[in-house]
């Protein structure tokens, strides 16, 4: 019947693996075994060993502040870097502090938004340190180091102050 008795060898040789018998599916399940392990050992170390440790936002901008004192004022620029670098200071602390961020809004609009947090003494304090961080910064006054001292102190106080009262003002 059939002449060729090649062709039925080659129709036998032909043999049907499954998928979970093959190379390629081993090693992929290898893989996700091995990626599962690293995550669970990732999530296990990030809740348990490597926990966030948390600055109090006052000293940050205390440390701030000490660094511009030690700052010498030769020209008028270093008055003025010396007041942005102040404003950013107190910006970033309001912005820590009060969950608000204060860095991209104007000197108004943080005393507008302060009205809301804290008590009418320390909004005061605020304008007054606003205040005379923009006369130096953009109505060309001329920084000493005795007045950059002194509103260095001012700002001080003023985080202290706003460090031992409660984060909502009462009405």
């Amino acid at each position: 019947m059939i002449e060729d008795k090649d062709q039925l060898i080659d129709i036998y040789d032909i043999v049907y693996e499954p998928f979970w018998n093959q190379k390629w599916f081993s090693f992929i399940i290898v893989v996700s075994i091995f990626s599962l392990i690293i995550m669970l050992i990732y999530f296990l170390y990030k809740k348990y060993i490597k926990r966030a440790t948390f600055v109090d936002c006052a000293l940050i901008a205390v440390s701030g502040l000490n660094n511009l004192k030690n700052i010498k004022i030769v020209s008028k620029q270093d008055g003025k870097d010396c007041y942005f670098s102040l404003s950013l200071i107190i910006k970033k602390y309001l912005a820590s502090r009060y969950d608000v961020i204060f860095t991209q809004l104007t000197d108004k609009e943080i005393v507008k938004h302060a009205e809301l947090y804290m008590t009418d003494d320390n909004i005061y304090m605020l304008q007054q340190i606003l205040q005379g961080m923009t006369f130096v910064k953009f109505e060309h006054e001329v920084a000493m180091n005795d007045k950059i001292e002194k509103d260095i102190q001012l700002i001080q106080n003023f985080i202290q102050n706003t460090r031992l009262q409660r984060d909502i003002k009462e009405i």
